[in-house]
């Protein structure tokens, strides 16, 4: 019976946490930062984590060093992942990551992400005369670390490398680019096994996180402009339960912007829900579905019309494929989603290796 009152009293701090994540978030006027500095970045990388809707913080099976460092000292031996993706609206991502152990308490992990659009077309100047075909492109490197503390917990820290190019200003039919580098943004995470079916974890990321750009502009004119990316904290769940007497795990992340780029705290923040499943039916087949980024901020108390008027969100699925009759510990993950404004649809394929 106390066994009991204890587990149920850890549930209702996390149920508490979460809603007052919530209430900062809606006690305020509706959001602002859709469109603000590293956006970009926000779309889900991995195809596992497409198909559970983004709800892959808690605990990722692979590509760690992007969603939680600190999940890292619960993997098994060495992983190696690797894949591509298409968004609706043209933009592609590629992207790879290593992970393994030094022993004995430390793990080390190497991602690398691509993320952009090699081919913008139907490009006029002013006078409506074509231009050459452009581009746009992003790297994302992460180098992240994670200390194994006990076996219930774990803490992990990402250094976050930046590189963007983008054109800016034309030279008759040529199109010229600016680009801008940063290293140094942190990315803090904790992991705590609440018990052998249940893992909650918290992660910040961004902190720190800053670009400033000479941008070029026609006539050897040029600006300079200091960007800073809003920091992001998420709290994260994952649940392992069963249906039809199959292992069925239920994964939840909540992040939120509360601060800006010098961690003051903005006017209007908000946050993200994303909740998705893994049914593992089949030992070599497994199915995943999700909803993702229903949208938390002011208008959900405030102005109700507007925020049912404007309350997009994404219907995710996919599945992961067992390739051992072709090497042992790997496995082919797709996942596919509809985007924010329901145009199209996102994919991304990808393949993990655990050895």
């Amino acid at each position: 019976m106390e066994r009991l009152w204890w587990q149920n009293k850890r549930i209702y701090a996390v149920t508490a946490g979460i809603a007052i994540l919530a209430l900062l978030v809606t006690s305020t006027g509706a959001s602002t930062v859709g469109g603000s500095s590293g956006a970009y970045l926000r779309p889900w990388a991995g195809a596992a984590a497409m198909a559970t809707a983004g709800a892959n913080s808690a605990l990722p099976d692979y590509l760690s060093p992007w969603w939680n460092p600190a999940a890292m000292s619960f993997h098994k031996g060495r992983v190696l992942s690797g894949g591509v993706g298409l968004r609706s609206l043209g933009r592609t991502d590629a992207f790879g990551a290593f992970e393994f152990k030094v022993p004995p308490r430390l793990n080390l992990g190497l991602m690398l992400l691509y993320r952009g659009d090699p081919f913008l077309n139907d490009l006029y100047d002013e006078n409506e005369n074509p231009l050459e075909r452009a581009s746009y492109t992003t790297f994302t490197g992460k180098i992240a670390f994670s200390y194994y503390l006990s076996r219930k917990m774990s803490a992990g820290l990402g250094i976050n490398i930046r590189f963007q190019q983008l054109p800016t200003y034309i030279e008759g039919s040529h199109v010229g680019y600016s680009s801008c580098t940063d290293i140094g943004a942190l990315d803090l995470a904790f992991i705590y096994q609440v018990s052998k079916v249940w893992t909650m974890a918290a992660v910040l990321k961004d902190v720190g996180a800053s670009m400033t750009w000479t941008v070029n502009l026609n006539r050897g004119n040029s600006a300079q402009i200091e960007e800073r990316t809003y920091p992001s904290l998420t709290l994260a769940s994952k649940y392992q339960g069963s249906f039809l007497d199959k292992p069925l795990f239920w994964t939840m992340d909540m992040k939120a912007y509360l601060f800006d780029g010098k961690f003051k705290t903005l006017e209007r923040p908000q946050a993200v829900l994303s909740t998705g499943f893994e049914w593992r039916n089949w030992e070599m087949f497994f199915i995943r579905a999700g909803l993702g980024e229903l949208l938390i901020n002011g208008d959900l108390l405030r102005d109700h019309d507007n925020y049912l008027s404007s309350f997009p969100f994404k219907i995710t699925a996919g599945f992961s494929l067992d390739m051992q009759r072709w090497r042992n510990g790997v496995r082919l993950n797709y996942g596919v989603s509809t985007d924010k404004l329901w145009a199209g649809i996102d994919q991304q394929i990808d393949v993990q290796w655990n050895f």
